[in-house]
């Protein structure tokens, strides 16, 4: 189902929170979100099936705050359970959090002020561990004068900033005109989308804003031994940006992509060597 545009709030901000197996977690997420600053919110949990008593835990949250709404849907993954919170949101721009993070009160305020005073596509904030440290082994900060998508896009990369979709705010117009969707099914799909949209964009504002805390914890998608799923979803995902490539004309479109390519055939080497994985 997909909402009308006739639905949409121009103030609102829709934040999705896809739920698997977080039954340790989610209560302090949506709890952080409930008590933003920014108080126009909507809150999407999408069910994703999950096996544990992630909902349960938060039944009363859910029941005390008219915001929150749940959708429930048989296991997909967190790629199609974005998909599902962004063809259901009502609000002008679109938050990503992650179930085992959360967020300061002033996350969802700050970027909105940004997106909505420069009228952006995209505004990208940064990110700390729970202690407010920068992760080891990630680059999270970045910030430019660039505006264009494209030239963002191509800063970015230079930079080798970590590809991360859930620090950033999203105006939603901007991702149902261009069809803007995460690939069901495969892992490490934030450099994906991220490329993706940044190509598309016409305005993508930078912050120096470090409101998302992320948190990293035995079971995450990054910390299981997921190397051949994650070998599998890199090949899927280079071939559809080489298949771009060898359609585009423009030199300057071109240079990115090519940008892009290797930044992910980087990621591909170093799954493959770190975990032995053995190509078909």
């Amino acid at each position: 189902m997909s909402i009308n545009k006739t639905d949409i709030e121009e103030d609102k901000v829709s934040v999705i929170v896809p739920v698997y197996n977080v039954e340790e977690y989610i209560r302090e997420c949506i709890k952080s979100i409930q008590v933003q600053t920014y108080s126009n919110l909507e809150i999407i949990v999408v069910n994703d099936g999950t096996k544990d008593k992630s909902i349960e835990i938060i039944k009363d949250l859910i029941k005390t705050d008219s915001r929150i709404r749940v959708i429930s849907q048989p296991n997909q993954g967190l790629s199609a359970a974005r998909n599902t919170g962004i063809e259901n949101a009502t609000g002008k721009y679109v938050a990503m959090i992650d179930s085992d993070d959360k967020i300061k009160p002033d996350f969802i305020k700050h970027l909105f002020d940004v997106a909505d005073s420069q009228s952006a596509d995209i505004v990208r904030g940064s990110f700390r561990d729970f202690e407010g440290n920068i992760l080891s082994g990630w680059i999270s900060d970045f910030t430019t004068d660039q505006k264009l998508g494209l030239n963002v896009l191509n800063e970015f990369l230079d930079k080798n900033t970590s590809f991360v979709v859930w620090s950033s705010l999203y105006n939603i117009d901007f991702l149902n005109t261009h069809n803007l969707r995460f690939i069901p099914g495969i892992l490490l799909e934030d450099g994906d989308f991220t490329t993706r949209a940044y190509l598309k964009a016409a305005k993508v504002v930078t912050t120096d804003y470090t409101d998302y805390q992320y948190r990293i914890r035995p079971g995450s998608i990054l910390t299981s031994n997921n190397a051949t799923l994650m070998s599998e979803s890199e090949e899927i995902v280079i071939k559809e940006f080489l298949k771009q490539l060898s359609i585009t004309k423009s030199s300057r479109i071109r240079n990115v992509l090519q940008k892009a390519i290797y930044s992910f055939m980087r990621d591909w080497t170093r799954i493959l060597t770190k975990n032995h994985v053995k190509l078909n």
